[in-house]
């Protein structure tokens, strides 16, 4: 007996789509050798009614990788996915924004202080805030957040510090949507007091765990996937066409 693929249950198609999409590392959009061994993307152009269904998993329930990345990158890989797609994105790993200025004032009372975030740091927040409508969870990695420490630490003006982490919270909290938001850090940092004020932020500390990589991973049978990510304007399934979207992953492999 023949059995057809959508005559089984929704609940049943997407444990298929679970088992085939879903990654328990962050994915880095921009490292194609790295999601070969993990997952099967090949699933996403069936059809059309399996892109729709599986792709809101895949963006929903994966959390995406930018560190080390610009606004640019930021910026084209939402646009290539397309709205929809953006707006299914519940988890990004960023690193922690870099501080710009971070000294007394010159023309200032003594306590008083200039804090300004790299333009790179607002405009990847800005990004974020713009496309990703339904965000939920921001984390910043590991060693952004180690080098953050260090520097505040550094300082000897204790309003600089509580200015610094306050003006950081307002670029977080512009993301409306957030519900967490998720700073890794070393259990040997260097000040209780940074990760203090951290958590009056209502932001959760996390201490990472150092793992070692894995040298032995298998680079050998690399290729260029379309990922099922569409440009803006083709959400019409009717226009969709499932061969126009490689594009984006072939630059990011060369």
């Amino acid at each position: 007996m023949s059995c057809n693929f959508f005559s089984l249950s929704r609940e049943l198609r997407d444990q298929i789509y679970e088992l085939v999409l879903l990654h328990q590392e962050l994915i880095d959009p921009w490292v194609d050798y790295y999601l070969r061994p993990k997952l099967t993307l090949e699933l996403l152009h069936v059809n059309k009614t399996i892109h729709r269904e599986a792709s809101s998993l895949f963006y929903a329930q994966n959390r995406f990788d930018f560190t080390t990345r610009t606004p640019e990158d930021v910026a084209s890989f939402l646009g290539q996915i397309g709205r929809n797609n953006a707006d299914y994105i519940r988890h990004i790993c960023v690193d922690f924004p870099k501080f710009l200025y971070l000294e007394p004032g010159d023309v200032t009372l003594e306590d008083d202080s200039v804090v300004t975030l790299e333009d790179d740091s607002v405009s990847i927040l800005a990004n974020i805030q713009s496309r990703c409508a339904n965000l939920s969870t921001l984390t910043t990695s590991l060693y952004s957040t180690n080098a953050m420490e260090l520097r505040l630490d550094a300082l000897d003006n204790p309003k600089v510090v509580i200015e610094a982490l306050k003006l950081v919270n307002t670029h977080f909290r512009a993301i409306s949507s957030l519900q967490e938001i998720i700073v890794e850090v070393y259990e040997d940092g260097p000040s209780d007091h940074i990760r203090r004020k951290m958590e009056s932020h209502g932001w959760t500390i996390s201490i990472a765990e150092y793992v070692e990589e894995d040298s032995d991973r298998n680079f050998s049978d690399l290729g260029n996937d379309d990922y099922g990510y569409h440009r803006s304007g083709d959400d019409d399934d009717h226009n969709y066409d499932f061969d126009n979207d490689s594009d984006f992953w072939r630059r990011a492999a060369d």
